[in-house]
């Protein structure tokens, strides 16, 4: 087991993600003619020239993978920052042939039930986008597992995965003709608007990504937090008001994605929590610190400037002699002249003495 698991990673190490690359190719391009079926079947053969969008999306797919490649296996070189465009390129196309086949095309689903071309098939259409994110994540960045890098990344894109799967729950609503009946006039259209943008929405963690250099760079950790805001403000709260009035408004079936939304909600609520009483005990101790430091700074001002007597020890005479008239005074010191030849000096003398020995404090 051990050579054949030695043979595995020898193999992957010499194909260097290969496989995801192409997996990631083959995934769009059956995403994308499965769409382009659907419109065609439930339209007419016009709809074809969809075929033309989707083949420069497929060949800026692949130029953004190799530019990648070849950037990572020369070090010195940036990563490609391109990822993020073909990302919204891919899914401004799905999103526009979703909602023409939501808006015109339902009626001529629901005749389609008992087949394999039925809404679920759609479906899972749509949901293949949360493999191809991943996929195109994968070969946009060589970080290994449990660097900062790749914990940075997943910091920014954990959650996208999930995103999209509850973005694809979301149109299940919108493709049983039975349930839209009992829509309210406009929910339909504010339905499908939450669900394209939450397919488009990771185009920001990919740019954020691109920018940082896929974990060379790291952001802030202010900013790490606003992106987790965005998907929560975006993504999870729509949806969870979403299905709250499809709940209780028309009695809808409740989906599991109800308490990922507010798991995810309370989590980044709390994480929000963590960050500002970090930064408010931080403040209260750098307070208490600079209110603490003055004190210290008398004290030792105290100590500088009554410290103790300098006592020059001599015949006075000679020492007043030994100072010149302009010497410049000894701060923060009183110097007294002691008389030890035993001759005592008068006190003209004494004054004239100690006014060119200046005390200053």
């Amino acid at each position: 087991m051990t050579c054949a698991g030695d043979c595995m990673i020898r193999g992957c190490r010499v194909l260097q993600k290969t496989p995801a690359a192409l997996l990631c190719v083959a995934l769009a391009v059956l995403q994308m003619a499965v769409l382009d079926y659907y419109l065609t079947f439930m339209f007419s053969a016009k709809q074809l020239a969809w075929v033309a969008v989707d083949l420069v999306n497929v060949a800026f797919l692949i130029f953004v993978i190799v530019q990648a490649r070849c950037n990572l296996y020369r070090q010195n070189k940036p990563v490609s920052g391109l990822a993020w465009v073909s990302w919204l390129l891919l899914m401004l196309s799905v999103s526009v042939k979703v909602s023409v086949l939501v808006l015109r095309g339902v009626d001529r689903l629901e005749g389609e039930q008992n087949t394999f071309w039925s809404a679920n098939t759609l479906k899972t259409a749509i949901a293949v986008s949360a493999v191809v994110f991943l996929l195109l994540l994968i070969t946009q960045h060589d970080e290994e597992l449990g660097s900062h890098g790749k914990a940075y990344i997943d910091e920014l894109t954990g959650t996208v995965v999930f995103d999209i799967m509850d973005t694809v729950e979301i149109f299940d609503t919108l493709l049983v003709l039975e349930e839209r009946k009992l829509l309210w006039p406009s929910l339909k259209e504010a339905i499908l608007a939450v669900a394209v943008v939450n397919l488009v929405l990771p185009t920001v963690p990919l740019f954020t990504l691109a920018r940082t250099q896929f974990g060379r760079k790291q952001l802030q950790k202010r900013l790490i937090y606003l992106h987790r805001l965005l998907g929560v403000l975006i993504v999870n709260v729509p949806n969870l008001a979403v299905r709250m009035i499809l709940w209780h408004g028309h009695s809808i079936g409740i989906s599991p994605f109800t308490l990922k939304n507010v798991v995810l909600i309370f989590l980044t609520t709390y994480e929000f929590y963590e960050h500002k009483k970090m930064k408010f005990e931080l403040h209260e101790r750098e307070k208490n610190e600079s209110r603490s430091r003055p004190d210290c700074n008398i004290e030792s001002a105290k100590d500088e400037n009554f410290s103790e007597p300098t006592t020059i020890m001599g015949n006075a005479s000679d020492s007043a002699k030994d100072i010149p008239s302009d010497a410049a005074p000894i701060e923060g010191r009183d110097v007294h002249l002691v008389d030890t030849s035993g001759d005592h000096l008068p006190y003209e003398e004494d004054f004239a003495i100690e006014s060119r020995v200046v005390t200053q404090f």
